[in-house]
C-alpha cells in the first residue's frame, strides 16, 4: 500500500540527485542570507556614525570616504547576491522537480502494474470512470505534495534556520519573541488543516463519480440518443457536477480560510514584534539599523513560515488522496499460477474438461452450479441456453478472466493452476459479441500493436470476409475507425474483431455470438472460409442461430 512514509522512502532512492539537489539549496540560502543585514547595517555606520564592519572591510579594497560611494558598492553587492541565489535557487528547483516527477511516475506505474493483474470482476465492480480519476486527480495531489516536500520545505528549513541564527545574533531577546509566536500560529493552522483534508477527501469522491458516469454515458451515447433518455442522463451528470461546484467551494473557501486565519496570526505575531523593537529602540536596547535589519529578516522569516504552511496543508490532502488510491491497490488480484506446463506445445488445438466448476460474480448468487463437461481435441461446440444460463459466463471463465470460486479446469488434461491464465490468452482466442474499438487504425485494431505483415493481415481479412471493405477504403488499414468503432457497422465490427483473433492463430477458438449482427449470405461465407482455416481447432460457439448450431460436432445446453 502506498503511505507518506513510502513515498518519503521512494524519495529517497534517489540519493545523488537529492544531495546534489541540497547542496545547491544550502548554497542559494547562505548567498541569499546577508543581503537582508547589509543595507540595514549601513545605517548605523553612516547615518548614526556608530562605524562598524561593513566600511571597515570596504575600505580595506578601495579608498572611497564619500558615503554615497559606500551604498552604491553595499547596493551593487546586494543586488549580485540575489542574482547568483537566484540562479542557485532555479537549478534546485529543477533537480528537485526532475525527483518528484519521477516519483509519481513510480506511484502511477505501480497503480497501472496492480490493474494489469486486477480481477475483472473487481474492476467491473469499481468501474473505468472511478479508476481514471483516482490516477489522473489523486495522483496529481500526491504530485504537489511531493514537489513541496523535496523542494520547497528543504529550502525553507534552511532559510528558517538561518534567519533564526542572525535574528538571535543581533538581539536574541526579540528574536525569542518571533521565533515563540510563529510556532504557535503553526499548531493552531495544523489543527485546522486536518479539518479541510476531509473536504478535499469528499471533493474528489464528488469527481471519481462524476467521472464514471459522464465516461459510460459518452461511450452508451447513442443507445442513450436511440432511447430518447439524452436529458435524464444529462440531468444526471448535471446534478453530479454541481456537487462537485458546491463541494469544490466548500474545500476552496475552507481552506482560503484557513490559509488566511493563519497568515493573520502571523501578521498579528509579526506587529507585537515590530512594536517591541520600537520600544527597544526607544529605550536604548537597540540601534535603528540592527531594528531595520531585524525588521528585514522577519519579513524574509515570512516566506518559509508561509511555505511551511501550505505543505502541512498539501500533506493532508495527499493523505486523503492516498486513502483513495490504496482502494485501486486493494482490489483483489486475479490468481498467478506460474507456467510450469505448456499443454498447447507441439499441439493443434487442445481439450477442455470442467470438473464441478462454480462460479458467482458478488461470492453469494452462483451463476453456474456445479458444472461437468468434457470437449475433446478439435471438437467443434455449440452452447445454447436460455438467456441468463451462464453461457458467457462460461466462456470467460474458460480464459481466466472471471476465476472459478470452485473446481477445477483442464486443457489437454492439464490443469490451469500449472499453466498460468497468460500461457492460456496466448492459444485460447476468444470472439466478443459486442466487440469493442480503439479510436484508431483498422491496423492497430486488428493488431493491437503487435507487428504483422500486410499480406497476414489480408489473409485474415480475406477469412473474415472484411477484405473487399477495407481494399476499397482509400486510407485502408490507416482509416481510423472512430470512437469505439462508430464509422464501422455492427457487422463489420464483429468481423473485424474476428480476423483480430485469426492473426494470433490460436488453437482453441470460442466465439460468443459473433455473427449475430450478420445477414444470412455474409454469415454463410464467413463460415464456410472459417470451417477451413478451424479445422484442427477447438471451437465453442455460443449461439442462437441454427446455421452457427448445425456446424457443431455436439449441442450442449446449459
Amino acid at each position: 500500500m502506498i503511505s507518506i512514509k513510502s513515498i518519503f522512502q521512494e524519495i529517497l532512492k534517489h540519493k545523488k540527485v537529492l544531495l546534489l539537489a541540497n547542496t545547491v539549496a544550502i548554497i542559494s540560502t547562505l548567498v541569499v542570507l546577508p543581503v537582508a543585514l547589509l543595507l540595514p547595517l549601513l545605517i548605523d555606520e553612516l547615518i548614526l556614525g556608530k562605524g562598524g564592519e561593513i566600511t571597515s572591510i570596504i575600505d580595506n579594497f578601495f579608498n572611497i570616504g564619500e558615503p554615497m560611494y559606500y551604498i552604491l558598492i553595499v547596493l551593487f553587492i546586494t543586488m549580485g547576491l540575489k542574482a547568483i541565489g537566484l540562479v542557485f535557487s532555479l537549478l534546485h528547483i529543477r533537480l528537485f522537480t526532475k525527483i518528484s516527477k519521477e516519483v509519481t511516475y513510480t506511484i502511477r506505474k505501480r497503480l497501472l502494474n496492480h490493474l494489469q493483474v486486477v480481477s475483472m470482476r473487481e474492476y467491473d465492480l469499481l468501474g473505468s470512470g472511478a479508476v481514471a480519476s483516482k490516477i489522473i486527480t489523486d495522483v496529481e495531489t500526491i504530485d504537489k505534495f511531493v514537489a513541496s516536500s523535496v523542494g520547497e520545505v528543504v529550502v525553507e528549513l534552511l532559510t528558517l534556520m538561518g534567519v533564526s541564527i542572525v535574528l538571535l545574533w543581533l538581539n536574541w531577546q526579540l528574536a525569542l519573541v518571533i521565533l515563540v509566536l510563529n510556532p504557535v500560529t503553526m499548531f493552531i493552522m495544523l489543527r485546522t488543516f486536518k479539518n479541510v483534508a476531509k473536504m478535499k477527501k469528499k471533493e474528489n469522491q464528488s469527481i471519481e463519480t462524476f467521472q464514471n458516469t459522464l465516461t459510460e454515458s459518452l461511450e452508451l451515447y447513442n443507445q442513450i440518443r436511440v432511447q430518447n433518455r439524452e436529458k435524464y442522463f444529462l440531468n444526471t451528470i448535471d446534478q453530479q457536477a454541481k456537487e462537485i461546484r458546491d463541494r469544490s467551494y466548500l474545500f476552496g473557501l475552507k481552506s482560503e480560510i484557513a490559509l488566511e486565519f493563519s497568515r493573520l496570526l502571523i501578521f498579528y505575531s509579526h506587529d507585537i514584534f515590530k512594536a517591541l523593537g520600537i520600544f527597544m529602540v526607544l529605550i536604548g536596547m537597540l540601534t535603528i539599523g540592527k531594528m531595520l535589519a531585524i525588521f528585514s529578516y522577519a519579513w524574509v522569516l515570512m516566506r518559509p513560515v508561509d511555505k511551511l504552511m501550505n505543505f502541512i496543508h498539501l500533506y493532508f490532502n495527499a493523505k486523503a488522496s492516498i486513502e483513495r488510491l490504496n482502494e485501486i491497490l486493494a482490489l483483489e488480484k486475479e490468481p498467478h499460477y506460474l507456467a510450469q506446463i505448456d499443454p498447447f506445445e507441439e499441439k493443434k488445438s487442445a481439450s477442455i474438461v470442467l470438473k464441478d466448476v462454480s462460479f458467482s460474480y458478488d461470492g453469494k448468487h452462483q451463476v453456474l452450479s456445479h458444472l461437468s463437461l468434457a470437449i475433446k481435441e478439435g471438437e467443434k461446440v455449440a452452447i445454447v441456453g436460455e438467456t441468463g444460463s451462464g453461457k458467457s459466463t462460461l466462456a470467460q471463465i474458460l480464459i481466466g478472466l472471471y476465476p472459478i470460486d470452485e473446481g477445477e479446469i483442464f486443457y489437454n488434461d492439464i490443469e490451469v493452476k500449472k499453466i498460468g491464465y497468460e500461457k492460456i490468452r496466448d492459444h485460447v482466442g476468444f470472439v466478443l459479441q459486442a466487440p469493442l474499438m480503439f479510436n484508431n487504425t483498422l491496423r492497430f485494431n486488428l493488431t493491437l500493436g503487435r507487428e504483422y505483415a500486410d499480406e497476414v493481415i489480408y489473409e485474415a481479412l480475406k477469412v473474415a470476409q472484411l477484405f473487399e471493405f477495407v481494399d476499397g477504403l482509400e486510407q485502408k488499414l490507416e482509416t481510423i475507425v472512430g470512437k469505439n468503432g462508430t464509422k464501422l457497422s455492427g457487422g463489420q465490427r464483429q468481423r473485424l474483431s474476428i480476423a483480430r483473433v485469426l492473426l494470433d492463430n490460436p488453437k482453441v477458438m470460442i466465439f460468443d455470438e459473433s455473427t449475430s449482427s450478420l445477414d444470412d449470405a455474409t454469415e454463410k461465407k464467413l463460415l464456410d472460409a472459417l470451417e477451413l482455416y478451424v479445422k484442427d481447432k477447438t471451437v465453442i460457439t455460443i449461439a442462437h442461430r441454427a446455421s452457427s448450431i448445425l456446424r457443431a460436432d455436439r449441442v450442449i445446453k446449459l
